[in-house]
């Protein structure tokens, strides 16, 4: 039986464990709570005693070899380091991603190059509206987050959804697409975009035209999307991220609220 007290390392998600501060951590464990899928992680607390002994107890918990790797800063940094990509559990490999002043947050591998889509659901309390922004296969939200280009699909529903009198709920949302152009350019972007993470890749990488968010993925995503507005009642407006991975999995990452936006913006996340 695997211990929070062994060497430092952190099992999550849990109900034990509420630390103060750290907002991706904290709503990832919220998401946990609530009922929506997330990814079983590992927290290396304090790097000093880390040891052979704690990988083999990582890949234990992990049921894998691999991860992915996150950060969580413990002090205001001005130029993060972005997590995300996935690694071997070796202890050499381990340490050599190891940083000053972060918590190693080591997660169930998952490759960022395989997801089949990323999700945005934006919530606004101020007009009751949730809007989903998709990207297509090879993509992921941190494109979204950081401006690089706009949604190849979005959904727009009222809040609570309307499911009327036979769940014909398609009737009462409003659906959009990107133009083929502007999908092409997008491409680009994210290439380039990985190419800056040091990361090899091409254009068999995406689908050659944008495939729209089947029917029965949209309908899980409203199911949980109503979790979130039931038990999220003090955020006013509140993004949630979410991947669908490619074996058509979701899984759920955090939470951006406000709050957690001004801690990005000092270097906290």
């Amino acid at each position: 039986m695997l211990t929070t007290e062994a060497y430092n390392l952190i099992y999550l998600p849990s109900t034990c464990y509420r630390p103060e501060g750290w907002h991706k951590i904290n709503t990832y464990q919220i998401l946990s709570q609530i009922g929506c899928p997330v990814l079983k992680s590992v927290i290396i607390e304090k790097n000093d005693t880390f040891s052979l002994k704690s990988i083999n107890d990582i890949a234990k918990y992990l049921n894998s070899d691999y991860c992915t790797v996150r950060y969580q800063y413990t002090k205001p940094n001005v130029k993060p380091i972005r997590g995300g990509n996935k690694i071997a559990l070796l202890y050499n490999v381990i340490i050599g991603n190891m940083i000053p002043d972060a918590m190693l947050w080591l997660l169930e591998p998952v490759d960022r190059l395989k997801n089949i889509y990323g999700i945005n659901l934006f919530f606004n309390r101020h007009n009751e509206s949730l809007l989903l922004e998709c990207v297509g296969r090879g993509f992921d939200t941190s494109e979204l987050n950081r401006g690089y280009m706009n949604p190849h699909q979005s959904i727009i529903f009222q809040l609570p959804i309307e499911y009327g009198w036979y769940s014909e709920w398609w009737k009462y949302a409003k659906f959009e697409f990107i133009a083929n152009s502007e999908y092409e350019k997008s491409k680009y972007i994210r290439l380039r975009n990985l190419h800056d993470l040091k990361l090899t890749a091409d254009a068999e990488l995406f689908d050659s035209a944008y495939k729209p968010l089947p029917l029965y993925l949209i309908e899980k995503l409203m199911g949980y999307a109503m979790k979130l507005y039931d038990n999220l009642i003090d955020e006013e407006d509140f993004v949630v991220s979410c991947s669908i991975l490619e074996n058509n999995k979701i899984v759920f990452w955090d939470i951006a609220t406000p709050k957690g936006k001004i801690e990005t913006f000092l270097g906290w996340q």
